[in-house]
């Protein structure tokens, strides 16, 4: 039997987990999964949310708390959209308050955490799949991929991937032609991957792709991350590359095997080398789980640590984190997570280093924050792991004191007085981020008004402290 929405928070309250932490999990895999631009959730509410008057009656009260200052729970949201969906045809008077309910969800997602962020950002993928409200919904992602000031460019410009309608494809094809910035450009690769997969582009915008894509690839300037997702949506285009592009492509691989491997294979490393990292985690995370089961292996769980670390496709790997984070393995995968990191910093393994980071971001708690802080100030670390532990660390759990935060801002804020380095500002940038999602109001002030700091940097503290205390306290229930 397919299991129902009930069932799944039954579960949770049987295992006494976070309510939402399961839910929220299987919708958003699902989401990911399924074919994009759908807007009702796969785990269906049908049942519990009814048709009749009441059922209205508490849709326009969800509204109202929506458009008003009062705080909205990522439960409340989930249970909005969650009616909205139920009525595919539903008009909402007057047409703005669309605008408002897709501002505002946007809003919180972006600097909500855990739960909170898995029931928003299923919401914002319920609008932006439903046949009223995706226009508004649209909006509201380009209006923010646009804004220079904006804090979270790659998940804004990503979530284009959940739409059909023709804006959504045009945005992201804008985002690659005439990005905002470089992280706008590598969050609209991102949405190509789904998009592609899914018929979302025109046979003319498809094939204007492919090649604006190997640009990419040959371009010095690319950020790294923005390489690798060209050269994943470019094995996907493989088909469509002659065989004189093929063999140029792989000619300009030659002397970077990261990226080979990549075209060639699907994955950032060998399989030789990435089986040994990946039995080593999974034995310390199994060997501490509360106790043993008796006649059981657990097949998927090194298959879900080997996509977390090892696929070219941030998503998937974000969403392995995400299946983890809701298991029991939680706790001794951060710590086996934690361990490994530290071995791969000292075998200068960046790429490794970089994913195992991005998995901490869910999975971490405050047992590995002290781990992420040190490579926040370690000399001598590489800089692709400096600035992946800085833009992490306002994700993983517990809190930072404010030597940590005085003693991190005034030493990269120092390199980039000397060197003007894009690693030292991309440091600063995670560590802004960091400050607003821990409510350190007082040292955003203090970037913002530092005329030496890099000005995004400064732009971006100046987003956190006008952003509305409602907004920002909401995203935290």
């Amino acid at each position: 039997m397919r299991a129902s929405y009930v069932a799944v928070r039954r579960y949770e309250e049987l295992l006494d987990l976070p309510p939402g932490l399961l839910a929220a999990a299987a919708d958003t895999i699902y989401r990911y999964a399924a074919p994009a631009g759908t807007g009702s959730p796969t785990l269906d509410r049908g049942a519990l949310l009814g048709t009749g008057p009441e059922a209205y009656h508490r849709l326009e009260d969800l509204i109202d708390r929506a458009r008003s200052d009062d705080l909205v729970s990522g439960a409340e949201w989930d249970e909005l959209t969650g009616r909205v969906c139920a009525l595919p045809g539903l008009v909402i008077v007057p047409r703005k308050v669309w605008g408002e309910l897709a501002e505002r969800l946007l809003s919180e997602m972006i600097i909500a955490d855990g739960v909170a962020w898995l029931q928003r950002f299923e919401s914002l993928n319920r609008l932006l799949g439903h046949q009223v409200g995706q226009e508004a919904a649209i909006a509201a992602l380009a209006s923010s991929a646009a804004d220079p000031t904006n804090e979270a460019f790659i998940e804004t410009v990503c979530a284009f991937d959940a739409s059909r309608h023709p804006d959504a494809a045009r945005h992201v094809l804008a985002q690659l032609v005439n990005p905002t910035n470089e992280r706008a450009r590598y969050g609209a690769l991102l949405a190509c991957v789904r998009k592609i997969a899914y018929g979302h582009f025109t046979p003319d915008q498809r094939q204007g792709l492919v090649s604006m894509v190997r640009g990419f690839v040959g371009d010095p300037g690319t950020a790294p991350g923005v390489r690798v997702a060209a050269v994943d949506l470019l094995r996907r285009f493989a088909t469509e590359l002659s065989t004189d592009a093929q063999v140029q492509l792989r000619r300009a691989l030659r002397d970077q095997p990261t990226l080979a491997l990549v075209f060639t294979a699907g994955r950032l490393a060998a399989t030789e080398t990435a089986r040994v990292v990946i039995d080593r985690i999974a034995a310390s995370a199994t060997a501490g789980l509360p106790r043993e089961i008796p006649a059981y292996t657990d097949e998927l769980m090194p298959m879900l640590v080997e996509e977390m670390l090892y696929d070219p496709v941030v998503d998937i790997r974000l969403y392995a984190s995400m299946l983890l984070y809701a298991t029991p393995y939680r706790v001794p995968m951060a710590a086996a997570l934690a361990s490994e990191l530290l071995r791969a910093i000292g075998a200068r393994d960046t790429s490794l280093a970089a994913a195992i980071l991005g998995g901490l971001r869910f999975l971490g708690g405050p047992a590995e924050r002290p781990i992420v802080e040190r490579l926040v100030l370690a000399t001598g670390t590489p800089d692709e792991a400096t600035v992946a532990a800085a833009e992490h660390l306002g994700h993983v759990g517990g809190r930072s004191d404010a030597a940590f935060w005085h003693k991190a801002l005034d030493q990269h804020g120092r390199r980039w007085r000397r060197y003007h380095d894009r690693a030292s500002a991309e440091t600063l940038r995670g560590l802004v981020y960091g400050l607003g999602m821990a409510h350190e109001d007082g040292l955003l002030a203090q970037v913002r008004a530092d005329t030496e700091a890099p000005p995004p940097v400064r732009a971006s503290a100046s987003w956190w402290v006008r952003h509305p205390r409602t907004i920002r306290e909401s995203a935290t229930v």
